[in-house]
């Protein structure tokens, strides 16, 4: 019989007992069996298959309980003793897995590997880092150093990056299709954001939306993504962010436009903002959903700009019910702000402070007639200076909103 076949039949038998209960003709399964059913259910979880969350909500209870009353003879086992360090890191009872490595003497694996999963089922960051760095014997399954290469990124994250990302590349070409490269997709976003290196976002964010769309964990996908772009800024253009959203669902991309036409505003990237927010208020309308939202960004984003007026209007006539209370702090902030703007008198509504500069600077003869002064180019300085005012008051107001 095949090992799928073997594993499918494994579970069936695991989910058919009550918890906490094996029959008693039928022999408890070896601890690595145990563990690979549990990595199966794991990775089609990660694929999107409705079925196996649930599943392996109640396999993982029995799997637990299937390791605390095995005989303490199969740990000399190295295959037992991997898996059982697999299950810890995967997202297995800690409590269980002390339990074993503290009262089983385990010779078949490192010392150190021991102290490392250890540190793990403690949350000791820097026990985790320091045990499982040595480099590790060579008949360690695959598995569990792709595991550990997960968990070590995540500490090493905040100190050096670069290995860190390292590590989820390994992850990625050692485990592909599997709930671990899932997750290395996932985290390595913000690591090479942080890095600067908006290619290798780019290739993350594609290779996730081709292959874990269904993921119950791509809503952390998403926030990853969108914090991925804040911090590229303008190293990433609309059009590549427009690239990689287009890979989306469409009931995801929605959201998506709308947290980047969010997080622009906050970040004070008005043209960013308003390129995400219509396209989410051309998509919500294509969906028939609520574009409220998508005109709260794309009001606010074309304050302080010739179309101030419009703006105003679509922002009055937004209902407020509908906004979360964060968004009702922006509206407010934005409202404030374009009523400072359209009281300030002008001579010229359209005027802006780059057509003011360029007539300041070619027409010093008409700036004097205009003022009396006889300082020809500087004497539109304070209007400039205003506007510069309160363009910087739209953004703390704005950055207030966001808290």
């Amino acid at each position: 019989m095949k090992w799928g076949s073997r594993l499918r039949w494994l579970l069936i038998g695991l989910v058919s007992l009550p918890l906490g209960m094996a029959r008693a003709d039928m022999p408890s399964p070896e601890p690595y069996l145990l563990v690979r059913s549990m990595r199966m259910l794991q990775d089609q979880v990660a694929s999107g298959k409705p079925e196996a969350l649930p599943m392996l909500n109640r396999v993982l209870g029995h799997i637990a309980a299937q390791l605390q009353a095995a005989n303490p003879d199969v740990w000399h086992k190295p295959a037992n003793a991997y898996a059982i360090v697999i299950y810890l890191l995967n997202g297995g009872n800690p409590q269980v897995v002390r339990t074993i490595l503290t009262t089983t003497k385990l010779e078949s694996i490192s010392p150190k590997l021991i102290a490392g999963s250890l540190a793990y089922a403690d949350g000791n960051p820097l026990g985790i880092v320091e045990n499982f760095s040595e480099e590790l014997p060579p008949d360690v399954p695959s598995e569990l150093i792709a595991s550990i290469s997960l968990v070590t990124a995540a500490q090493l994250a905040a100190i050096d990056v670069p290995t860190a990302l390292k590590r989820l590349d390994y992850i990625r070409l050692t485990a592909p299709g599997t709930l671990l490269e899932e997750a290395a997709l996932r985290r390595g976003l913000m690591m090479a954001a942080n890095l600067g290196d908006k290619d290798k976002v780019r290739l993350l964010a594609r290779n996730y939306l081709q292959r874990f769309a269904l993921s119950p964990y791509s809503e952390d996908f998403f926030r990853q993504l969108v914090d991925a772009v804040m911090v590229l800024k303008a190293k990433i253009s609309n059009d590549e962010i427009e690239e990689m959203a287009s890979l989306a669902w469409t009931g995801a991309r929605l959201p998506l436009y709308l947290r980047i036409a969010r997080g622009a505003i906050v970040g004070g990237d008005m043209q960013r903002a308003r390129f995400m927010s219509e396209k989410a208020e051309a998509l919500a309308q294509s969906l028939k959903a609520d574009d409220t939202q998508a005109r709260l960004y794309l009001g606010i984003s074309n304050v302080g700009t010739e179309k101030t007026d419009d703006a105003m209007k679509m922002l009055s006539e937004l209902p407020r019910d509908r906004l979360h209370e964060r968004d009702v702090k922006l509206l407010e902030a934005a409202a404030a702000m374009g009523g400072k703007i359209l009281e300030q008198p002008s001579a010229d509504t359209a005027e802006t402070p780059q057509r003011s500069l360029v007539k300041a600077g070619a027409a010093p003869a008409d700036a004097k007639a205009r003022t009396g002064a006889s300082r020809p180019a500087i004497a539109v300085d304070p209007m400039i200076d205003e506007t510069r005012k309160k363009l910087d008051a739209i953004d703390a107001l704005l950055g207030k909103a966001r808290k």
